[in-house]
C-alpha cells in the first residue's frame, strides 16, 4: 500500500509589512467583537473584574486559542493573542498558568 501525502498550500502573505486593508479589517473585527459580547447575569455585581484579580482559566482554548475557527472558518493571521496572554496583558493574575500550554 502506497500512501500519498497531501500537499499543503500557504494562502497567506510573506510580506512583513502590514497592509492598509489589514488595519481596516482589524478595526471592523474589534468593533464586531465588542458589540457582540454578552455578559452573564451580574446580580452580585462581580463583573467587571478589577485589574489584578486572580483568575483561573481552564481548557485547551485558554492557551491555544483558535482565531477564526477551523475548516471553512480558518483565517490567515499575522499575529494572535491567546486568552491567557490577553488576560495577563489586561493585568489579571492567572492562577492556573502552570497547566496552560
Amino acid at each position: 500500500m502506497t500512501r500519498t501525502l497531501k500537499e499543503r498550500t500557504f494562502s497567506g502573505t510573506m510580506n512583513p509589512e502590514i497592509q492598509p486593508w489589514e488595519t481596516e479589517h482589524r478595526k471592523v473585527a474589534r468593533r464586531a467583537a465588542a458589540e457582540g459580547m454578552v455578559l452573564l447575569k451580574n446580580e452580585d455585581h462581580i463583573l467587571p473584574l478589577k485589574a489584578g484579580s486572580a483568575v483561573a482559566l481552564y481548557g485547551a482554548g485558554a492557551g491555544k486559542t483558535i482565531k477564526g475557527g477551523t475548516g471553512s472558518g480558518d483565517v490567515n493571521e499575522r499575529e494572535k493573542v491567546s486568552i491567557c496572554e490577553g488576560m495577563k496583558n489586561a493585568g489579571f493574575q492567572i492562577t492556573t498558568g502552570a497547566w496552560i500550554n
